[in-house]
């Protein structure tokens, strides 16, 4: 009886070890385990604000200047659906493997291991350039109100920050995210009120604005070329400018091993991006759309302050003179907040390359409080590149970081989108059920086709710029194209290491589903919590 007993703990143990190792726990001898420290009030906060940065406070005012008030809220409605979309499908594949390293290291489990390698360091690299963007960013809002103290002042305090943040494990990083997300949020939301009051002529002026400047200078601006086509351009523009803003939607995919419950916590999560998106970045830019006339001069102003927002030129327009400062102390914590997301974010895709095979196994190394430390120590060399921005040519620089941040998040974006199209059609013929998945986004795989059918078409155009009559640049092609033969060549090398091929729909490793269903056997349903206690 007693040894039957004991069979029976040790069998159970066992199961409950795979159903963990199944979701992403990660442990060996020699690195420890990362912890699942990230509940739903952080994963929740992070999915609705916490890559939200200075793009949409500052950059909606070049989209409103070069497509119009009407061209700027089509182009950001469908960059929104592929945004919502690729976020759906990622929530889906997370779900039914939710490990270190995201989309990474399904791209190398469900098309090549390859690929997967080449995804990752593309993204890597691309995380590695966006963090020093962000934090001159913040150096430079800060020059608002200290226009004598030296940018590399700050430059040296955000960076030990950001350490300090990013060695102390996930919970920090978490309660650090849910402080900074609550701040954009209460901006985002106190403006887009403030902003309807103005409109309609409850600002210190009484002017009732209304639809006018949608009448006159337009709904639509022409770029480059006059008539349709100039209109079409602006529109197309846009989208472009749109895809940093929205590139990084995948942050709470790439913490499944560090995510208490994540099948389930993962998706609804990447379900609230789309509500993140509606709410702020499509009704903002219809907002300043009513609010700045895209012919105002003010919006072409790159002071990378405040100023240069088109709500601050809204509302000084309107009479309300307080707020360029409160704007800029939130668009600082926005600036901060992304640069150390990008560091989390960089550094959880090494671990799970390294998980994978694809990068040194010292990466793996956890210290106590599971953080993976040498990963996050390998992924703050870029840092110091924000000390460029204090030449002369520190604009020329970070437009090229910028540029090739954009082609590889759009990359990742496509790679996504392949990734769960073959995981779709490798159950299909496997003749496993969709309702057998603990959770399945909607409209596959026609949703996802047409999204890699767009991001192909926009990563392949995003220079047509370049190709107008006049417009040649050398300079401007690399910055719009050298992010593809990047990802190619890191293929090739991948490709000539592994000498692997891509695998079969029937060779697809599935075996998860099995976890899943003793996990569903094993542990109760989750009780629906009522809507205010989503972020609680």
């Amino acid at each position: 009886m007693l040894s039957t007993k004991a069979a029976d703990v040790s069998d159970a143990a066992r199961s409950e070890s795979d159903a963990e190792i199944g979701m992403g726990a990660v442990e060996n001898v020699h690195s420890g385990m990362m912890k699942r420290d990230l509940s739903r009030r952080h994963i929740n906060m992070i999915g609705l604000a916490g890559m939200i940065g200075t793009g949409l406070f500052l950059a909606s005012g070049n989209a409103l200047a070069t497509a119009g008030p009407a061209g700027a809220l089509i182009g950001y409605l469908v960059m929104s659906f592929l945004t919502a979309s690729v976020a759906l499908t990622c929530g889906e594949l997370s779900a039914f493997l939710p490990v270190s390293g995201g989309f990474v290291r399904h791209a190398a489990r469900f098309i090549q291991p390859s690929l997967g390698a080449a995804t990752g360091w593309n993204y890597w690299y691309m995380m590695a350039v966006t963090g020093p963007a962000e934090l001159s960013a913040a150096a430079t809002l800060i020059n608002f109100w200290s226009p004598g103290v030296s940018p590399a002042v700050w430059y040296t305090i955000f960076i030990i920050v950001i350490v300090m943040v990013n060695f102390c494990g996930v919970r920090v990083y978490g309660e650090s995210e849910v402080f900074f997300s609550m701040i954009k949020i209460l901006l985002i939301i106190g403006l887009i009120i403030a902003g309807i009051v103005v409109d309609c002529g409850g600002g210190p002026n009484h002017e009732y604005i209304g639809f006018r400047y949608w009448r006159d200078p337009g709904p639509f601006n022409t770029y480059l070329v006059e008539g349709t086509t100039g209109r079409f351009l602006g529109f197309f523009s846009t989208l472009i400018s749109a895809a940093y803003a929205f590139c990084n939607i995948q942050v709470t995919a790439l913490a499944g091993a560090e995510t208490k419950n994540p099948r389930k916590l993962i998706p609804d999560a990447m379900k609230m991006t789309f509500w993140r998106i509606i709410v702020f970045y499509v009704i903002s830019i219809f907002i300043v759309g009513l609010l700045v006339p895209s012919d105002d001069p003010n919006l072409g102003n790159s002071t990378g302050t405040a100023q240069q927002s088109p709500f601050v030129i809204a509302f000084e327009k309107a009479g309300i003179a307080v707020l360029p400062s409160v704007i800029n102390a939130a668009l600082i914590t926005s600036a901060f907040s992304c640069g150390s997301a990008v560091i989390f974010l960089a550094s959880r895709v090494l671990h799970g390359l390294a998980e994978e095979g694809h990068a040194p196994k010292i990466f793996l190394k956890v210290n106590r409080w599971g953080s993976p430390w040498i990963a996050v120590s390998v992924s703050l060399v870029g840092l110091p590149l924000v000390y460029l921005s204090l030449g002369s040519n520190s604009s020329v620089a970070f437009g090229w970081f910028v540029n090739i941040a954009t082609i590889a998040a759009l990359i990742a974006w496509i790679i996504i989108e392949v990734t769960f199209l073959r995981f779709y059609y490798a159950c299909k013929a496997q003749g496993i059920s969709r309702d057998r998945l603990p959770y399945k986004s909607p409209f596959q795989p026609y949703m996802a086709w047409f999204t890699l059918l767009l991001l192909c078409l926009i990563t392949l155009f995003s220079g047509y710029v370049v190709f107008i009559y006049g417009q040649w640049n050398v300079n401007s092609f690399l910055t719009y194209y050298i992010g593809i033969p990047i990802f190619l060549v890191l293929w090739a090398i991948s490709w000539f290491i592994l000498r692997d091929r891509i695998i079969s729909l029937r060779q697809i490793d599935l075996s998860e589903i099995e976890v899943i269903e003793r996990e569903r056997e094993s542990k109760p349903e989750e009780k629906k919590l009522p809507w205010y206690r989503v972020l609680i």
